[in-house]
């Protein structure tokens, strides 16, 4: 009986072994983060927030052969700050040619993104140390929380790396393009303010 289990599990797992294929591309991704916040009013915490992010995308060619019109496609997710399921925020894609066992650094577009925390601001009376009513602010803006890169040849995905796995299901999704930004604004630009 333990012989006939052990020959079972060794023919499953040679067929899954036997199914799975190794790419010989290879992708290093290095996010180039920065996040400046507006100085709060006296000594207080800011909640208006900058966000700037690119990626440093590094792909390795680890067969013989090279890899000529290979397209790297990138995301940056985020969510509006009124919203809680992430989304794509920003995407693009970069050309590369990689010579046998060479490798190339592809660079992102940097991306800009504004925020503001909702929290309330205080107003102060004429007297020091007096505290007027309290005003509150809305959330707005949206939030860059994470990125995804792919490697692609031809349409078929020869590497991908995710900075949280879950984001493989949300660029996967049908129709989860990021949104067209508005005429004449430059990517990752913040778009024009609704009145």
């Amino acid at each position: 009986m333990k012989l006939l289990s052990l020959a079972a599990a060794i023919l499953t797992a040679t067929t899954f072994a036997a199914r799975a294929e190794v790419s010989p591309i290879h992708l290093t991704v290095e996010q180039v983060t920065k996040t400046d916040a507006k100085a709060g009013a006296r000594g207080q915490p800011s909640f208006d927030k900058t966000q700037t992010r690119s990626l440093k995308i590094r792909v390795d060619n680890n067969s013989k052969e090279a890899f000529d019109g290979l397209v790297i496609k990138y995301w940056f997710l985020g969510h509006g700050m009124t919203e809680h399921g992430t989304k794509i925020l920003v995407e693009g894609e970069r050309k590369a040619t990689i010579a046998p066992r060479g490798k190339e650094n592809v660079e992102s577009e940097v991306v800009t993104k504004q925020y503001v925390e909702a929290h309330s601001n205080v107003a102060a009376r004429g007297r020091v140390g007096a505290m007027g009513a309290a005003t509150k602010v809305p959330a707005s803006g949206e939030k860059l929380v994470g990125y995804a890169v792919r490697a692609l040849k031809d349409g078929k995905v020869l590497a991908e790396y995710y900075s949280d796995l879950s984001y493989k299901e949300i660029i996967d999704k049908p129709g989860a393009a990021a949104p067209a930004p508005a005429a004449g604004a430059a990517p990752g630009a913040k778009p024009p303010v609704k009145k």
